[in-house]
């Protein structure tokens, strides 16, 4: 490793202890059991019942902490590129250059512009840049590191919400009931409709059910990992951004910029 990238390393492990954080505080998320079944008269119909999935508690703080070191993490991985060039404009006699950064674009045909933010480079790191494909519809995943670095500072947290995945479904008796085609979470109601049972006559009237839900936590505001387990997405990125930063090392030791 050369001692010219060493920010850029530096940012990467305060990236890695970010995510650490965020995978204990998921982990210990879901094993607090932060959700339980109750069952409801319905609205409508006073003879039905419907069974719904609720929290056990208030738990925006948690989603909000969580978001808070999502936030920290990926801006410690947009770092890492961005202090990549300085580290390059420094090597090539330009300390005070303004337009080093990583080029990240919204989209291919606004590469062009992009690529400005990094104009006081030389020619071969920004062709290098680019080939990195860092924008909608090139490295998606990529991308997604400055989105989620532009949520994080428009909206102070980056939004989580929490996504169920149904893992196993099993229903069976004589009783009357209605379930949803696909089972989601209502964001404004903050619960999950599982089914709806009719009048209980007893005594041959029953009715047996085994739902099984895996929960994970996601954004939906984040375009390139938009709905995807955050957790899975975050591990990807720092793979990814690192992979980069070596490439951009390996090719500055090539053109002879560091040594």
């Amino acid at each position: 490793m050369s001692d010219s990238f060493d920010s850029s390393y530096r940012k990467l492990k305060r990236a890695e202890e970010h995510f650490a954080d965020l995978e204990r505080k998921i982990k210990t998320f879901i094993e607090s059991n932060p959700y339980h079944d109750v069952s409801e008269p319905h609205p409508d119909k006073p003879d039905h019942e419907v069974h719904k999935v609720k929290p056990r508690r208030e738990l925006r703080p948690e989603f909000d902490d969580m978001g808070d070191v999502f936030g920290e993490f990926v801006q410690n991985l947009r770092a890492a590129l961005d202090n990549a060039g300085y580290a390059i404009a420094t090597n090539t006699g330009r300390p005070d250059a303004k337009n080093c950064a990583f080029p990240f674009a919204r989209s291919l045909d606004h590469m062009v512009n992009a690529v400005g933010r990094c104009a006081d480079l030389p020619r071969e790191i920004q062709s290098l840049f680019c080939g990195f494909q860092p924008y909608l519809g090139g490295d998606d995943l990529l991308f997604a590191v400055n989105e989620a670095c532009n949520t994080d500072k428009h909206k102070i947290v980056v939004p989580l919400f929490n996504v169920f995945v149904p893992s196993g479904i099993a229903v069976g008796g004589t009783r009357f009931f209605e379930m949803p085609l696909h089972h989601k979470w209502d964001c404004a109601k903050n619960e999950m409709e599982l089914f709806t049972l009719g009048p209980d006559t007893p005594p041959n009237n029953h009715f047996d059910y085994n739902l099984q839900f895996s929960v994970f936590i996601a954004t939906n505001e984040i375009e390139g990992i938009k709905g995807r387990p955050i957790l899975g997405s975050a591990y990807a990125m720092g793979c990814k951004v690192h992979s980069i930063v070596r490439a951009i090392e390996a090719e500055s030791k090539r053109l002879g910029i560091v040594k």
